[in-house]
């Protein structure tokens, strides 16, 4: 059984890889933005904070929320989990996380971004890969670990101490 805390943890630590990658690329290697500058984006995106300037309080605050949102979507990812064992199994995990990103990302880039009346800049592979890749793939990878695990843990209960 996946339990939510599952999706919790595993959507925290696939957005915190996600949010490695958009670090890497856009700041480190491609130079499109800083990394206060990035981290600020999603709080912007918030109508009180709509033209605000970039601040390291900003970040710290943009960079919350980004993490929220990750555990957010790994714990409806862990709940829908409970219902389809495919989505615990590997291979087919594989492509649940490739299509769960995908989902994600739409979810995310086409209906939040519009709805709050922020603007995307981010180049559409960069959302995509961060998004499909270090997020969807890392926690549907995540949540077979964590399914394993508790397996594990079931049967060694159930078998009890030698």
């Amino acid at each position: 059984m996946v339990r939510w805390s599952d999706g919790l943890y595993g959507g925290l630590i696939a957005g915190l890889t996600s949010a490695i990658f958009y670090a890497v690329v856009a700041v480190a290697w491609f130079r499109e933005t800083t990394l206060v500058g990035f981290f600020s984006q999603p709080a912007q995106a918030l109508p009180p904070f709509h033209g605000a300037p970039d601040s390291a309080l900003l970040a710290i605050f943009g960079f919350v929320l980004y993490l929220l949102t990750a555990g957010f979507f790994g714990i409806v990812y862990a709940l829908l989990a409970r219902r389809l064992p495919s989505m615990w199994r590997a291979p087919t995990s594989v492509l649940w996380g490739i299509a769960y990103g995908a989902v994600v990302w739409w979810v995310l880039n086409d209906v939040a971004v519009p709805a709050s009346g922020a603007v995307n800049v981010q180049p559409l592979w960069q959302g995509l890969v961060g998004t499909v890749v270090c997020y969807g793939m890392v926690l549907s990878e995540l949540t077979t670990v964590a399914h394993r695990r508790a397996g594990s843990l079931a049967s060694l209960t159930v078998m009890g101490p030698e």
